[in-house]
C-alpha cells in the first residue's frame, strides 16, 4: 500500500508528525511512506528509516511568487509521483490541499471544517477527520495519521518508539565528532537562542543570567544560533569566563540530529529544536510566550515546559515570554541534570 503524507513546513511541526511513523509501520509492515516536504526542511527527514521517498519541493517559494509557470511545473512534477491509495494532509491549510489536489490518489484524508484553521481546506477531502481544532498537537496528529487507517491507538504506546523516526548521513556524525564536544566529566546544556518569531524568542540578556547561575554546576554549555550569529557572539562573550561555553558554528538540520541526539538538556523557546530534542528523548526545557502551552506541550517526565501566560492565544503583542524567570529555568535545569 503506498501512502503519501503531506508536511511541508514548519520544523516543529514536522517533527510532531514524524515521531509517529515508526509506531505506524510496526502496524502496518507493508505500508510504503512517501513524504511531501518543502525543501528548507527536507533534511530533518532525510536518511527516516520509516520513508521511503522524501519529495522535497521549493512550495513556500513556488505559492509566494504566485508564478504561473512555476505553479504549472509543480503540478506536473507532482502528477508525475505514484498515484498513492491513501494521500493525508497532515497540514490542514489550503496550501497543502491545494498540494494534495495535484497528486495522484484514490483517498486523499484531511480535518472537517470544524477542526481546521483554513476551513476551505477541508473542500478538498474525500475522507475527513474529525478533532476539536484546539486539542494537543500530538492527539491531532495521531487522530489524523492512524484515523485514515480506521485504527486508534494509545498515545503513549506510540511515542515509544519516536526516537527511531530519524536518521542522520555518517558526513554529518563525523562533523559532529570533529567539534570534539562531549567528555563524560561534563553535562552539557544546549541553548537555542532562536526561532521563528520574536515574540517566541527568549532574551539574550535572560539566557546570561540563567548560565550566571549555573555557574557552579559541572556543565559545559552550547549555544545554538542560526541568523543572529552577533547576539549569540555577544553571549559568548559575556558568560564564557565564568562558565565553560561553545560558541557552535553553523550547522544543518542533519547535523543537528547527531548533536542533540547526544546533549543532555535542551532549553530554547517554542521551536523545531527544542521538539526535536524531546523526540530524540532528550531532557528538554521548553519556554512558551504567545502560544497556548496546553495545545503544545509535549509530554514526559524529562521534558519541562514553562509559559510566561498560562492565557495565551497567539497575540503578535504577546511578549510574555520575557516573564519566564531565569531563576526557574535554571532550577528546571538543575532538575533535570
Amino acid at each position: 500500500m503506498r501512502v503519501g503524507i503531506i508536511r511541508p513546513s514548519a520544523l516543529g511541526d514536522i517533527i510532531v508528525s514524524a515521531v509517529f511513523l515508526p509506531y505506524l509501520k510496526a502496524m502496518y509492515p507493508q505500508i510504503r511512506i512517501h513524504w511531501f516536504v518543502d525543501e528548507k526542511f527536507g533534511d530533518i527527514l532525510e536518511y527516516s528509516p520509516c520513508i521511503e521517498r522524501l519529495h522535497r519541493f521549493p512550495f513556500k517559494k513556488i505559492f509566494t511568487s504566485k508564478n504561473p509557470f512555476a505553479i504549472y511545473d509543480l503540478y506536473k512534477n507532482l502528477q508525475a509521483c505514484e498515484k498513492y491509495d491513501i494521500l493525508i494532509d497532515m497540514q490542514g491549510l489550503f496550501k497543502s490541499a491545494i498540494i494534495g489536489k495535484m497528486i495522484k490518489k484514490t483517498q486523499f484524508f484531511g480535518f472537517d471544517k470544524n477542526s481546521i484553521r483554513e476551513k476551505i481546506a477541508s473542500l478538498f477531502y474525500s475522507q475527513k477527520i474529525s478533532i476539536a481544532y484546539d486539542k494537543n498537537i500530538l492527539e491531532r496528529n495521531s487522530k489524523m495519521l492512524f484515523g485514515s487507517f480506521g485504527a486508534k491507538i494509545d498515545l503513549e504506546e506510540a511515542l515509544k518508539l519516536r526516537q527511531t523516526a530519524f536518521g542522520y548521513s555518517k558526513k554529518s556524525k563525523d562533523k559532529i565528532q570533529e567539534l570534539k564536544i562531549f567528555e563524560k566529566e561534563k553535562k552539557t546544556i544546549l541553548f537555542v537562542l532562536e526561532t521563528s518569531r520574536i515574540n517566541k524568542t527568549y532574551p539574550i540578556e535572560q539566557y546570561c543570567k540563567i548560565i550566571e547561575l549555573l555557574a557552579q554546576a559541572n556543565v559545559k554549555i552550547l549555544l545554538l544560533w542560526h541568523n543572529d550569529f552577533n547576539g549569540a557572539k555577544e553571549l559568548f562573550t559575556q558568560v564564557y569566563s565564568k562558565v565553560e561555553t561553545i560558541l557552535l558554528p553553523r550547522i544543518n538540520l542533519d547535523e543537528l540530529k547527531v548533536l542533540i541526539g547526544q546533549i543532555d538538556v535542551v532549553v530554547g523557546g517554542d521551536t523545531g529544536i527544542t521538539h526535536l530534542g524531546w523526540a530524540l528523548d532528550r531532557a528538554s526545557v521548553t519556554l512558551y510566550g504567545n502560544t497556548p502551552i496546553k495545545r503544545f506541550r509535549l509530554p514526559g517526565a524529562k521534558t519541562i515546559s514553562l509559559t510566561g501566560n498560562e492565557e495565551a492565544n497567539y497575540d503578535k503583542k504577546d511578549f510574555s515570554i520575557k516573564k519566564i524567570s531565569p531563576q526557574i529555568i535554571a532550577a528546571e535545569i538543575e532538575k533535570l541534570l
